[in-house]
């Protein structure tokens, strides 16, 4: 009886111990190394596809959160844009009063005072908002900035020079608000003498 044990018992062994020479699908060990390397460059491939897809969306997301710093920055730099431009015309009025009340003579001195002393107080917070006049006249024609309204003929500045402004130009922030309103040299046109016009 003790002998069966012992022949149990080596029949046992032999049964749970690992076959040295076959993988547990039945293949053979080189088979299961050649899947294994195959599956490792698999998923290395596939984690690296995985880390460049990361790497655009991220790039994606970070242009994204710069072009909507820029625009919200653009809003509130912009956003009184409108009031801005509405306000311009008091300037303008505020200009033109001072300017007649300077003509009037000294009849008007305390009323030139006043609007002077509104006219530049307007203009002053006008300025602290980023919005300032530029100057026009005596400068090349930019048609980014200005607007011609005439030509005027003349032969002492160079032709597209702005020689007169009928109406300022300003600027909000780095932004042409409203363009100024000119005439623009031109060059006189050589008069022609109408063949027989003498007789």
């Amino acid at each position: 009886m003790k002998e069966e044990w012992e022949q149990e018992g080596e029949e046992d062994r032999a049964e749970t111990a690992p076959a040295t020479d076959a993988a547990p699908d039945g293949s053979a060990p080189g088979e299961e190394r050649d899947t294994l390397v195959r599956d490792l460059k698999q998923k290395t491939r596939e984690a690296a596809e995985a880390n460049e897809k990361y790497l655009r969306i991220y790039a994606d997301f970070d242009n994204y959160r710069k072009r909507m710093q820029r625009d919200i920055n653009d809003f509130r730099k912009y956003a009184n844009e409108q009031l801005a431009l509405e306000l311009l015309t008091v300037v303008d009025h505020l200009g033109l009063a001072l300017k007649h009340s300077c003509e009037a003579g000294e009849t008007s001195q305390g009323l030139q005072q006043g609007v002077e002393l509104v006219y530049k107080q307007l203009r002053d917070v006008l300025e602290k908002f980023g919005i300032k006049k530029f100057s026009a006249e005596g400068e090349a024609f930019d048609p980014a900035k200005h607007e011609a309204l005439m030509q005027v003929e003349k032969d002492d500045v160079p032709a597209n020079t702005v020689v007169q402004v009928f109406q300022d130009g300003y600027l909000y922030h780095d932004k042409v608000l409203r363009h100024a309103k000119v005439g623009v040299s031109k060059k006189p046109q050589p008069e022609t003498v109408a063949a027989g016009s003498d007789e």
